[in-house]
């Protein structure tokens, strides 16, 4: 077990708890009495929709490469993904590599070429994101907050930087083995024992994977019938993840204009990137929370809101992205112990 990632995790939620006391928890509860059940089960059916979105997203690139993956399969891939990708602190990125593996393994198929899916699939799901942070900092300026303006601001410059040395790792073979060298030199350094076992995987990587990866990864970028479908998918995807949102504040009986929450959903994805605590456990929260107060919705209603949204779609799907981690993980190990057994019979 990792108890650095659980301490950071339990300093989240010590986040939260003060999170709680300043809103008042009093009138937190008072909210959450009132609240109805109906349109928090429709905010559920948002995130279920948008996850549903997000996988056929990464299926159209995977079937557009000609491999073929049933959707149970690439859903539960997914999960997995995400899991890692909330208890990652950073850019989150930690949960790539995880559904790479576990999709390649359960359809067979080289690491590169599933790997070039994953990575175009993150890109397209930045799209959409690009153009509503654009649309959200135009917005508060037209509100004449200057102070949300000027975080909008910075935030699209961060997150435009992010974007851009992403891509140039990404549609340049020398620097994605530059990339994986660093990564394989910081496992050296913190992990030596585990380094040492997967070198060889790691130099066959290297060598195999990667000219595989950069070769499908451009032909992805220039498949206008996947890309434009891809990117259907994410839109939606985005729009049942704002929709979720809103179902959530009409479920305690304050509705919200969408753009609002187009704004704090656009801050919070960025500040879950750069966050160092997984997931942005507590920091999402509380800036979400914060920027709510500043649009002119009362704190309490802010604060119950977030923390409502962020159960259904953190919290919720971090506990099942780690029952279907463990059961992947688990059956993986149990394929390799049969063909190993299978082997030893053999010789």
């Amino acid at each position: 077990m990792d108890w650095r990632k659980v301490a950071l995790m339990g300093f989240g939620v010590i986040i939260i708890a003060f999170l709680l006391w300043w809103a008042g928890i009093e009138e937190v509860l008072a909210i959450l009495r009132r609240s109805d059940i109906r349109y928090l089960l429709l905010a559920g059916a948002m995130y279920v929709l948008g996850l549903l979105s997000w996988a056929e997203r990464w299926r159209v690139l995977i079937k557009s490469l000609g491999m073929e993956a049933p959707f149970g399969k690439v859903l539960l891939s997914l999960l997995a993904g995400i899991f890692v990708n909330n208890v990652t602190p950073g850019a989150r990125g930690g949960g790539e590599p995880i559904r790479m593996y576990f999709l390649a393994k359960e359809i067979e198929k080289p690491y590169g070429q599933v790997f070039a899916t994953v990575m175009m699939d993150r890109i397209l799901d930045l799209v959409p994101v690009v153009f509503m942070l654009a649309l959200s900092t135009a917005y508060v300026y037209y509100l004449g907050s200057v102070s949300l303006t000027v975080t909008l601001v910075v935030l699209d410059a961060v997150f435009g930087a992010l974007v851009a040395i992403s891509l140039g790792i990404l549609l340049s073979e020398r620097k994605t083995r530059r990339a994986l060298l660093w990564f394989y030199r910081l496992m050296e350094r913190f992990l030596p024992a585990k380094a040492d076992k997967y070198r060889e995987k790691f130099l066959r990587i290297v060598s195999v994977d990667v000219p595989r990866f950069q070769s499908d990864f451009r032909f992805l970028m220039g498949h206008k019938g996947a890309f434009l479908l891809a990117l259907f998918y994410s839109t939606a995807s985005w729009l049942f993840t704002i929709l979720r949102t809103y179902c959530t504040f009409l479920a305690i009986g304050f509705p919200v204009k969408f753009v609002d929450v187009m704004v704090v959903q656009m801050v919070g994805i960025v500040v879950g990137m750069i966050s160092v605590i997984p997931g942005g456990a507590g920091i999402v929260e509380t800036i979400n929370s914060g920027v709510y107060v500043l649009l002119g919705i009362d704190k309490e209603v802010a604060v119950t809101a977030t923390v409502l949204d962020r159960i259904i779609s953190y919290w919720i799907p971090t506990g099942v992205g780690a029952i279907v981690t463990t059961h992947m993980g688990a059956k993986i190990r149990r394929r390799k112990s049969l063909i190993g057994s299978g082997e030893k019979r053999e010789n």
